[in-house]
């Protein structure tokens, strides 16, 4: 099982204010190794909080369930699509079993 991340980009062009990416900003609230036509220039090595399910595990297990963890970052994911008026196409869903 793993968050079904739907690629947006949003979270990646919203990272003013999150203290484990004052490195990453760019200044103008994006991250500095976001692309919009390429995504994350360094997915493979992107910080950890950047990584949803790994993330859960190192960080979050022993304070939430996993249900919860995912539920709390599909409402971000969702919240920041509205705002931008994106498709709903791109809206995570967790009714798939997750």
């Amino acid at each position: 099982m793993s968050f079904p991340c739907t690629r947006c980009g949003l979270c990646c062009q919203k990272i003013k204010g999150i203290a484990e990416l004052e490195e990453f900003h760019s200044g103008d609230g994006k991250c500095k190794h976001y692309s919009k036509s390429k995504g994350c220039l360094i997915y493979q090595k992107r910080p950890l909080v950047c990584r949803i399910d790994e993330g859960y595990e190192k960080l979050f297990s022993q304070l939430v369930g996993l249900k919860e963890y995912y539920q709390k970052n599909a409402e971000v994911c969702n919240s920041l699509q509205q705002e931008q008026d994106y498709p709903p196409r791109y809206r995570v869903n967790l009714d798939n079993g997750h």
